[in-house]
């Protein structure tokens, strides 16, 4: 059977807060690496990275020997018992909550607050004023200490597939990197996400990753 490409990013491991470059949310990143309030909520449009941040900062947490967990609200049920033991909470995509789940966020954040143990960090692609929220967690929300995640330039974003491809000790044409952001989708998420399924079908079917392999893919891809 011939090797597929796959877009579904699934890493098993969570990125680095060292992965993510650039200058406009380097305040943001600093704080999250630092000693911070117990509640954040960060929001900005699609594609800034959002994810990418709340799994770095669940990665971190980790590494320190807590109990951390990553919830993508639009992919996972957020229950009682799966964060009844955790000690850093991330929770993306928030404004996909349902009525239960609400109600489980608003009591883990009674629960945190109450016994001043327990970090929760937030994400959403709205300001927290507009979030279709019950109104009692939109208070909670309040409570959070608000980041606007601002977008990338081009070239922080090539430099960003640059540091991860030295991080892997890769050695990929730069042209690869302009192509994939000026051909392909320009948000970081996207950019991450099928720069990392191309470095694994590369390896799965043992030819180095080439401009002309790169595009021959992607044009496979749209036809589908």
């Amino acid at each position: 059977m011939n090797a597929q490409l796959s877009l579904d990013f699934d890493e098993l491991d969570y990125p680095r807060f060292d992965q993510l470059l650039g200058n406009a949310n380097a305040e943001l990143i600093y704080f999250l690496q630092q000693k911070h309030d117990q509640f954040i909520y960060i929001w900005g449009e699609k594609g800034t990275g959002k994810s990418h941040i709340l799994q770095a900062w669940v990665g971190q947490a980790l590494q320190a020997g807590h109990r951390a967990i990553y919830i993508d609200a639009d992919k996972t049920s957020l229950t009682a018992h799966l964060v009844a033991d955790a000690e850093y909470v991330a929770i993306d995509q928030i404004e996909k909550l349902r009525s239960r789940e609400q109600s489980v966020l608003f009591n883990l954040f009674n629960h945190f607050r109450n016994t001043r143990q327990g970090n929760l960090l937030l994400a959403s692609d709205f300001h927290p004023a507009k979030l279709n929220l019950r109104e009692d967690l939109r208070t909670r929300v309040a409570y959070c200490l608000a980041y606007e995640v601002q977008p990338l330039s081009r070239d922080e974003k090539i430099n960003a597939l640059k540091h991860l491809a030295k991080t892997r000790q890769l050695h990929i044409d730069p042209k690869i990197y302009e192509y994939l952001h000026d051909q392909w989708r320009q948000d970081m998420s996207h950019l991450l996400s099928i720069f990392d399924d191309l470095v694994a079908y590369s390896v799965a079917i043992g030819k180095p990753l080439t401009l002309n392999l790169v595009k021959q893919l992607l044009k496979q891809q749209e036809s589908l």
